[in-house]
């Protein structure tokens, strides 16, 4: 596989987890309408997937290693196209639920074969070069993600978006079948043997600065998902805001966090992970007083949740990837297990955090949404300031529990 098929085959691969999210989200109050089903329920439509995207992680990486990653990226794939096509065929809300949790499935098998791959075919510098590459193609790409969704919706329904996820997994499956050979150099009979597998879990969780680094990056994960998974009613319904209008918002977001990873490199250069991160911080903590103080006014706008989440996504584009690289740090050998336990608890407290907003939601009011977010952002600002300094500095990273 030559460089430029690699970045193609790694952006599409990491392209679902986006396109199964935030294509879908102006579509949420049209699911709510035609099913007549409550607020909670159409929210588990989009935390199901992010729930069972985490959860499956812990299976996908040793599977990647027992069967090869081709097999694996060509079921995730398939897995993504099926959940979508039998989406927009379901007449209730709970086939809807099932199997969007069934893209989930899709969506982690890919996103763990896409890093692996780059793993099997590069040294670390020339790895993180591509990787870079591809970052910066998805993120131009996810800019227009909640604004196609809108369009879509508006014109042909909410269905459309999840007919647009299967095409594109059937044509990542189609790539995959013509183009991509196998990688890994070779295979582990014994990698989905659990009890060292889960074994190996403990030890990482054990360890202060994978605690410290994954709270972070869970805390701002899903104050992020929070704010995606309800805001749709609340800009749409009670607001009044168009579903274009909305898709700004989500991609002026995307813009934000762009931004913000282009910080996150210049700051790492000048001054290191630890000080950027604290930078960032203040930045969270700003973005947690944009959110509760207008609340508390009852004063809140279109504008200013749009300026929260905004500035909340310009210190996440800090946060996650100095979060990603921290809680590998003391794992060496075992990144790609560390990786995806990480994930596995980002997903969890999403999943949490979405049920919450959705049981909580009340028609109208802003309350929850603003309060839920802000509080998750504060908690990450204080993080960031706190328990990241004490214990997620290289030189104690590297000390790794046995």
């Amino acid at each position: 596989m030559g460089p430029a098929l690699v970045i193609f085959v790694v952006t599409l691969a990491t392209a679902v987890q986006p396109l199964g999210t935030d294509l879908y989200l102006a579509a949420l109050p049209s699911i709510r309408k035609e099913y007549g089903a409550p607020v909670s329920v159409v929210q588990l439509t989009l935390a199901i997937v992010v729930f069972s995207f985490g959860v499956s992680q812990l299976l996908w990486g040793p599977a990647a290693d027992r069967f090869g990653r081709r097999p694996v990226l060509l079921a995730g794939f398939v897995l993504y196209a099926a959940g979508a096509g039998m989406g927009a065929l379901a007449q209730s809300i709970e086939l809807l639920i099932a199997v969007r949790a069934m893209q989930g499935l899709g969506i982690a098998a890919a996103m763990v074969c896409a890093r692996a791959m780059v793993r099997d075919l590069y040294e670390q510098q020339q790895g993180t070069h591509i990787m870079t590459v591809a970052m910066s193609v998805l993120a131009c790409a996810v800019m227009l993600i909640p604004l196609s969704g809108a369009l879509l919706t508006e014109s042909l329904g909410w269905r459309s978006t999840l007919w647009s996820m299967a095409l594109c997994g059937l044509g990542g499956a189609v790539l995959v079948l013509l183009r991509v050979p196998e990688t890994v150099r070779a295979l582990k009979p014994d990698a989905l043997q659990l009890r060292p597998l889960f074994a190996g879990y403990a030890r990482i969780a054990r360890h202060p600065g994978f605690r410290s680094w994954t709270l972070l990056n869970s805390c701002g994960y899903a104050a992020n998902f929070g704010f995606f998974s309800s805001s749709a009613y609340l800009f749409i319904e009670t607001y009044g805001v168009s579903r274009t209008g909305f898709g700004l918002v989500i991609g002026g977001a995307s813009v934000a966090y762009l931004i913000g990873t282009v910080l996150c490199r210049r700051w790492i250069a000048a001054h290191g992970i630890v000080t950027s991160v604290r930078r960032a911080g203040y930045l969270s903590l700003g973005a947690a007083l944009l959110m509760i103080a207008p609340q508390l006014a009852d004063a809140h706008t279109p504008a200013t949740l749009a300026a929260g989440l905004w500035l909340m996504l310009l210190a996440y584009g800090i946060h996650q990837p100095c979060g990603h690289v921290g809680m590998a740090t003391p794992f060496p050998l075992q990144a790609g297990a560390a990786s995806a336990l990480g994930g596995f608890i980002f997903a969890t407290a999403a999943f949490a955090c979405g049920t919450w907003m959705g049981l909580m939601y009340r028609s109208g009011s802003a309350a929850v949404l603003s309060l839920t977010t802000g509080v998750l952002a504060a908690a990450t600002g204080l993080i960031a300031l706190t328990l990241v300094q004490r214990h997620g500095r290289p030189e104690v990273a590297r000390v790794v529990i046995p």
